[in-house]
């Protein structure tokens, strides 16, 4: 919310007549605030009253004064009315009236006159309007329908090895990477089957430990080559997608497998 400098209220006097030479001059003053969040236009008016509560509705304000709200100032406002003690009525009640106005509408009052001794002017007066307007809401963009996240595309596909660190796989071994959607990954090493939970965000891809089954492989080199993709598993921080075949990437950007593609 905007703030309003505080400001201090020239005096406008209705109807008073010349004061005798023994008139006491009194002043009231004090704050005028409000609770709403709500900026007010360029142009704001404050306006203070007083009134006497016992005469009719459209009887003249006994006293008032009007002052501009600097724009970009704060709440409470304060006001000063000075007038003098002759053009109160002994035995009357009386009351102050506040309004915020911009243009021809007043956009806060206080809901019940304020009620003062005029003659008694030194109490501290604070005077907390209402808001009385209506807001015009600023028509809202349509909210856009939020469209679904593109799955990454090596997700739900058989990845085989074509080469591990470097090295071109044995022949007819099958070393194979699948990732589900719900990030659970597994595979064949070369002779075990294996199972693991990938973290995939973006360009960045980790395996958790590998849990594969115990069987004994009767060729040394596919052992070797499933001890090397477990490995290179391990060793994953990124994936790349390369004329069609997925790159797997150490954490210093080094390729440490590459796959093919064989099914969805």
């Amino acid at each position: 919310m905007r703030r309003f400098y505080r400001a201090i209220l020239g005096l406008l006097v209705i109807g008073a007549a010349a004061s005798p030479a023994l008139a006491e001059t009194l002043t009231l003053s004090g704050e005028v605030t409000y609770r709403e969040r709500i900026t007010l236009p360029t142009g704001a008016i404050l306006r203070v009253h007083l009134v006497d509560t016992a005469a009719a509705a459209d009887t003249p304000a006994r006293i008032e004064a009007e002052a501009a709200i600097a724009a970009g100032g704060r709440v409470p406002l304060t006001f000063t009315l000075d007038f003098d003690d002759r053009m109160i009525e002994a035995g009357h009640s009386y009351a102050l009236v506040a309004e915020i106005s911009a243009g021809d509408a007043v956009w806060f009052r206080n809901a019940e006159p304020y009620a003062v001794n005029p003659l008694l002017p030194k109490v501290p007066i604070a005077i907390i309007t209402n808001f009385t307007g209506t807001l015009i809401e600023e028509p809202r963009p349509p909210v856009e329908p939020e469209v679904p996240a593109t799955p990454p595309p090596i997700l739900d596909v058989t990845w085989q090895a074509e080469s591990i660190g470097g090295h071109p796989v044995v022949e007819n071994a099958e070393t194979t990477l699948s990732i589900s959607s719900d990030m659970r990954t597994g595979g064949r090493g070369g002779c075990n089957s294996y199972f693991a939970q990938a973290k995939l965000e973006g360009e960045s891809l980790r395996f958790s430990a590998v849990a594969a089954t115990r069987m004994a492989c009767t060729v040394a080199d596919i052992t070797e080559q499933e001890a090397s993709f477990f490995a290179a598993l391990a060793a994953t921080r990124f994936w790349r997608l390369r004329d069609g075949k997925l790159v797997l990437l150490d954490s210093t950007g080094r390729d440490i497998a590459i796959l093919t593609e064989t099914a969805r």
